[in-house]
């Protein structure tokens, strides 16, 4: 029987050991984390009084279904730290609780080892302070993700100290940015924010509501977002990057170029909420390495040769943006790239 290790136990990795499963090979899945599920497993849903497709919904079913094939291993705590291969069979090194682990006799390699959100990293975002009002997005989808279960929790309570009458968000942190070494669009954000945006007028009538952008962006099966569906809502926009942030008189301060009017103005928020641009995961160097990849300009992972003559591939976020449809789309394509090219062999 055919045997793959995966590397990876978020929503692309799980997709991928799914998929093959199904199809008869035996899954080896590695997961450095203590369980599975990957930066997905802490999002919240985004519905309102209709489905707003952030497809949260897709994904408990490919864990549950991962959680009870007997043809998938999962190895949980796992790091792995180093490959070889011999005779077209892969040897993985592994490092659970500080100690080291070999696993032998893989026929094929997937990697899905996800990305970094932009607050995760080092350099931060220089230009904005640290204050009570000012919440990265992520910290936000901690409040949503009480809401994961739609049907049973439907309000949304915001875990902040203060109640605020406005809240206003700002796109492309992490992205479109050659400063922060993210000149890539990250693909997600405008509908990720959108859907917040939405949960927030239904939960809150009355709160003021803006969102600045650069450009629209559509991902996934979001169809619905356009300028005419944020005056619907009564979200303000402002298709502009701000300037400058301040915190005045206890509300942050955004300092924009209105570009139709040709003139320098401000506006006012109790609250603001960051976009999280979608950077390579940290293991992405390491990982070009171990199984002569390359990375593009970005810093995600690319193949030099195919994964049908190498026997490595790339699933989800390792290789670039993508929400949750997109990515899952592209693992269950991987899967079937591997499923074809085994029977070929076969042949």
């Amino acid at each position: 029987m055919t045997r793959i290790g995966v590397i990876g136990g978020g929503i692309a990795g799980s997709t991928v050991s799914v998929e093959l499963a199904e199809a008869g090979f035996e899954i080896t899945l590695f997961e450095k984390a203590g369980e599975i599920g990957g930066q997905v497993s802490e999002f919240g849903c985004k519905a309102t009084d209709i489905c707003t497709r952030c497809n949260l919904c897709l994904v408990d079913s490919v864990f549950n279904q991962l959680n009870q094939d007997s043809k998938i291993k999962i190895n949980k705590g796992h790091q792995v730290i180093d490959s070889y291969k011999e005779n077209d069979s892969f040897t993985l090194y592994c490092e659970e609780d500080g100690n080291e682990k070999v696993y032998k006799g893989f026929d094929r390699i997937v990697l899905a080892t996800g990305y970094r959100r932009w607050s995760e990293l080092e350099t931060g975002t220089p230009e904005i302070f640290t204050d009570q009002r000012i919440i990265w997005s992520g910290e936000f989808e901690e409040m949503l993700f009480k809401r994961r279960d739609y049907l049973q929790n439907k309000d949304l309570e915001l875990d902040i100290d203060f109640k605020p009458e406005s809240a206003y968000f700002i796109q492309c942190n992490g992205s479109r940015s050659p400063q922060e070494k993210a000149a890539y669009c990250s693909r997600v954000c405008c509908g990720y924010n959108y859907r917040i945006a939405r949960v927030l007028r239904e939960n809150y009538p009355e709160l003021e509501l803006g969102i600045f952008f650069i450009d629209m962006q559509e991902s996934g099966f979001l169809t619905d977002l356009s300028f005419q569906k944020l005056i619907d809502e009564e979200i303000k926009y402002f298709n502009c990057k701000p300037l400058r942030i301040n915190k005045r008189d206890e509300q942050i301060e955004i300092a924009y170029e209105d570009q139709a009017a040709g003139e320098m103005k401000k506006v006012k928020t109790d609250l603001l909420i960051l976009s999280e641009g979608i950077h390579p995961g940290k293991e992405n160097e390491l990982w070009s390495k171990l199984f002569n990849l390359q990375l593009n300009s970005d810093g995600f992972l690319e193949e030099i040769n195919p994964g049908r003559e190498t026997g490595v591939y790339l699933a989800g976020t390792v290789s670039g943006p993508g929400d949750i449809a997109t990515t899952i789309s592209k693992s269950k394509a991987v899967a079937n790239k591997i499923i074809a090219a085994e029977k070929e062999v076969v042949i």
